[in-house]
């Protein structure tokens, strides 16, 4: 008969820590922790020209700092196509990004040509994601 007095109290204690530890203050406001740093993948589609080469660039991976709700700055990967020497060629871009609510500053780095000169174009994209 004691054992089963000390499990019922065990029970009734277990309980009541239960209930104590669901208990949440009213008055208290929970405030979200805003994130200033993003890394992830951006939805985007963009062009860009210069150096006599036009390249239709694609969202990658990104880094990016957020200054507020819509201005953010940052660094990106862009699988581009670009237009070089009469010539569609795939490249891999990087890219510094300014982004504004859903448009995109970009300057996308491609590395060298035949020539062995740098090739940089400057181009605006929106971002659907």
């Amino acid at each position: 008969m004691n054992i089963f007095k000390t499990m019922a109290l065990l029970c009734l204690l277990q309980g009541a820590a239960t209930l104590h530890a669901q208990e949440k203050p009213a008055d208290v406001p929970q405030q979200a922790a805003e994130k200033k740093y993003e890394a992830g993948f951006d939805g985007m589609l963009a062009v860009s020209y210069g150096s006599d080469t036009f390249g239709i660039n694609v969202g990658g991976p990104s880094l990016k700092y957020r200054f507020s709700k819509n201005f953010k700055v940052g660094v990106g990967a862009f699988p581009s196509l670009i237009v070089l020497d009469k010539k569609a060629v795939p490249r891999l871009a990087v890219s510094p990004i300014i982004e504004y609510k859903h448009i995109m500053f970009i300057t996308p780095y491609y590395g060298y040509d035949t020539n062995d000169k740098q090739i940089w174009t400057f181009g605006i994209g929106y971002k659907f994601i």
